[in-house]
């Protein structure tokens, strides 16, 4: 076997190792889902085993799933025992559309009480944006 075959053997498993590990949850993590519930509303609900570990948490949302596109934003978000329901308004992005339909990227980073961040899970949606056009307080609204 020549050097660039072994090279090339080297990087395909240097790829897996790195796909599989990032597609690795938190242990601490029981279940999670994000799903369109109805025009421009998305919900974001995840479960827990222990939630004495956790200090803090930040839902974080990208338009595109690159991790540099992440960023966190205000949400309003339920707790109910292990459990967790976020529920985010999506808004179409710049069109003459009425209505448009795409994908939104969330993520979850959560701070343990021993100050270790951790990403709990990625998850995308797809949503559909309703058919009313955006108004002044709605624009102002996303950048709360």
């Amino acid at each position: 076997m020549n050097s660039l075959q072994k090279m090339l053997l080297l990087f395909v498993a240097v790829l897996l190792s790195a796909s599989t590990v990032s597609g690795q949850n938190h242990e601490n993590l029981v279940s999670y889902s994000a799903e369109e519930e109805g025009p421009s509303i998305v919900v974001i609900k995840w479960e827990v085993k222990d939630t004495d570990i956790i200090s803090d948490y930040v839902l974080q949302k990208s338009l595109t799933g690159n991790n540099s596109d992440y960023h966190n934003f205000n949400i309003r978000c339920v707790r109910a025992g292990r459990s967790y329901r976020c529920e985010d308004v999506v808004y179409k992005g710049s069109s003459d559309e009425t209505a448009a339909i795409g994908n939104v990227f969330y993520r979850l980073n959560v701070t343990h009480n021993d100050g270790t961040s951790h990403i709990y899970f990625q998850e995308s949606a797809t949503y559909t944006t309703s058919a009313v056009r955006r108004t002044w307080g709605s624009i102002k609204s996303m950048f709360q």
